[in-house]
């Protein structure tokens, strides 16, 4: 994406985040969003990382935020049932998740998508310590590891496996060809390491 679209696209996601993190649309929240959105950009700073050509293919962007809000349904019904139930089904922990990266603007969405969906936290988020040698693009390569806080643990591998997804889904959106597969990649073969339901045996039945 061309440097002159990169900023009104940074400001209409950080409006939509926004909208999100609040859980309804009206005109005050995007009206406000829009408002902080533009704050941040004028405001944060912005060094040669963050003016790289950005990719943006709209189908799959509508696919990350239609994504995003069926997590944000699903983690509130899961929570509400929690709540409303007797006994006590959580599990929490911090698990370090190691992610492909992508652009710095890749994996602040996909550690802020965590973040808001209810349940679940994403607490740090560090890349490599750069070296004399690396070059511009050596950010896009290294990954990122994201610590996230959750309340429903028990399965580790699946939780990993739901943000591997997260993140080739946005890598699909915003990131490059060969960054998307290099996700893909992860997420088939991660799936080896999910557990499946145990096939019953004629004593089970006894």
């Amino acid at each position: 994406m061309r440097t002159a679209l990169r900023i009104p696209m940074l400001i209409s996601w950080l409006t939509i985040l926004w909208v999100l993190l609040w859980g309804h649309v009206t005109i005050a929240n995007v009206l406000g969003g829009f408002v902080v959105a533009v704050a941040v950009v004028l405001f944060a700073g912005r060094d040669s990382a963050s003016l790289r050509s950005t990719y943006f293919r709209p189908w799959w962007a509508l696919r990350y935020v239609l994504h995003v809000m069926w997590q944000l349904l699903t983690a509130n019904l899961r929570l509400a049932y929690e709540i409303l139930t007797p006994g006590d089904t959580t599990f929490t922990a911090i698990i370090a998740v190691k992610i492909r990266g992508g652009s710095d603007s890749v994996v602040n969405l996909v550690a802020n998508s965590i973040t808001l969906t209810p349940g679940t936290m994403t607490i740090d988020v560090r890349r490599p310590e750069p070296t004399a040698s690396d070059d511009d693009d050596s950010e896009l390569t290294e990954g990122a590891t994201l610590y996230i806080h959750g309340m429903f643990m028990a399965d580790i591998e699946q939780v990993r496996h739901d943000v591997l997804q997260l993140e080739a889904l946005a890598l699909h959106a915003f990131g490059t060809k060969a960054e998307y597969e290099r996700a893909l990649s992860d997420v088939v073969a991660h799936e080896s390491m999910l557990s499946t339901p145990e096939t019953p045996t004629p004593e089970d039945g006894r």
